[in-house]
């Protein structure tokens, strides 16, 4: 789960340096902060990702204004072999030479833009709110199934009494209670099915909303590996 944090924070990262450094914007990157809930993160990444698409999109506009439609279509082809990739780029070259001082951000803009990433998001995010993993700190995702084990309550599952805070033994960083902890996300799982092992549970649920969010992590690094296969084609191409 952790690893699918990580992706969707990357790859979005990638594409802010990709079009700060081709268009001149300033978009910030972001830093994971390790007592942030998921959910947290992911409001984080949705509303810098719209800011990110409201500027591709006016750079798709413009680009689409200047450049003969084929040539837009086979852009956002996601299927293009490099021999292809280096024969368009030189079609675009040859025919709007000048009118491109750069070609590197508006390309780069227009596969992004293509890649819907806010949209993909938001559905996985609305997929993931039927599990209670969202809730937990981005710190516990790191923990170990013996960590895990130790946050179990001691009192009886669904008992109203908190449990002692969760001590963190192997991990550096400091964790800032939440109220929402894994000794709470525990607890719910102990009440929905006590006839099963509780560690093993959270591990299902953890292994399900791996499963929930795969195909938009997929998705993410696919959209930003097109962008930057692009861009060092551009660049070779100039060298």
């Amino acid at each position: 789960m952790y690893d699918c944090v990580y992706i969707f924070v990357s790859s979005t990262n990638t594409a802010f340096r990709m079009l700060n450094q081709f268009l001149g914007s300033k978009l910030a990157t972001i830093t994971v902060q390790e007592n942030l809930s998921i959910k947290e993160i992911f409001q984080l990444l949705q509303s810098a990702l719209k800011e990110m698409q409201m500027l591709v999109e006016l750079k798709d506009k413009d680009f689409q204004e200047k450049i003969e439609v084929p040539l837009y279509s086979k852009l956002i082809l996601p299927d293009l072999s490099t021999n292809e990739k280096i024969r368009l780029i030189k079609d675009i070259y040859g025919q709007y030479n000048g009118i491109f001082e750069n070609i590197c951000g508006p390309i780069c803009a227009v596969i992004i833009k293509h890649g819907n990433l806010p949209e993909m998001l938001e559905t996985a995010i609305q997929n993931l709110m039927s599990t209670p993993v969202p809730s937990l700190q981005v710190s516990e995702l790191l923990m170990t199934k013996e960590e895990i084990a130790k946050a179990l309550p001691d009192s009886s599952p669904c008992s109203s009494q908190t449990a002692s805070p969760v001590k963190q033994k192997t991990h550096s960083f400091s964790v800032v209670p939440s109220s929402f902890s894994l000794t709470k996300f525990m607890r719910i799982i102990q009440c929905k099915q006590t006839s099963k092992d509780s560690v093993q549970l959270a591990v299902e649920l953890m292994a399900e909303a791996v499963q929930i969010l795969k195909p938009t992590c997929e998705h993410f690094q696919r959209s930003i590996k097109m962008a930057e296969e692009y861009i060092t084609l551009i660049i070779d191409k100039k060298q």
